[in-house]
């Protein structure tokens, strides 16, 4: 949203320019979000780069951009810090789950259930974005959302597979192994169970390590495999694979 705003043009890039610096930043060199909050010129000088490598932006806006990252930083740092609370449980984990399940019609909402209320930190952040790009960010659009045609959504699931980052490939070929483990058991209750389980295990070892892309493969996974949509899950890991 901020360098949506900022560049005043949107680019379907930009999610992925910001996945790439926090897999450096976090994987790579093994730093947290504690070190992003002290040092947050860093962080947002790789985003920058990042945003560069992808031709998102120039060079004439590249020192603008990366101030107005910063400026944003300790907003964003404690949305992050109120979605994942230090006190973390296996509560909060189902309910990150749901919250990016692309199914959920209000995250904000699905994370208020399991006791993580964000309302006032993403107000907070929506304000200092805004303040920052002198634009007021877009409000989510209410209703429902036209259904885009077969014809776009086929090429829309050629662009995503396409940039699906070669980390996430590996796992997802892991988890179809998993799954026809599963298939070969017959899709035994306890065996669906313990895949479930021990998904959201490294579920949660992935969330403090980070490794925010890997998170949703292994998150959505569980979540299709307890809802015993199993064929729902070999498709959503054949794309990313």
């Amino acid at each position: 949203m901020l360098i949506a705003n900022h560049t005043g043009k949107e680019h379907e890039d930009i999610g992925w320019a910001i996945g790439d610096a926090i897999y450096e930043y976090l994987v790579k060199q093994g730093k947290t979000v504690e070190d992003i909050e002290k040092n947050p010129s860093e962080f947002a000088k790789l985003v920058v780069k990042k945003l560069q490598e992808r031709e998102i932006i120039g060079p004439t806006v590249a020192r603008s951009t990366q101030k107005a990252i910063k400026e944003v930083i300790p907003y964003t740092v404690k949305l992050i810090n109120k979605m994942w609370p230090k006190d973390h449980n296996i509560k909060h984990l189902r309910a990150m789950e749901e919250a990016f399940s692309p199914d959920t019609r209000d995250p904000v909402r699905t994370l208020k259930a399991a006791g993580i209320d964000i309302t006032e930190e993403l107000e907070e952040l929506r304000n200092a974005i805004a303040e920052v790009t002198g634009k007021k960010p877009k409000a989510a659009t209410k209703g429902r959302k036209k259904k885009p045609s077969s014809t776009k959504k086929a090429v829309k699931g050629e662009l995503i597979k396409s940039r699906v980052p070669e980390n996430v490939k590996l796992e997802a070929w892991k988890l179809l192994g998993v799954l026809n483990g599963l298939k070969y058991s017959g899709y035994s209750e306890r065996a669906v169970e313990k895949a479930v389980e021990d998904l959201l295990a490294e579920g949660k070892e992935l969330a403090e390590r980070g490794d925010l892309e890997t998170l949703g493969i292994y998150l959505w996974t569980a979540h299709l495999l307890r809802e015993r949509r199993f064929g729902e899950a070999e498709k959503f890991l054949r794309r990313n694979s």
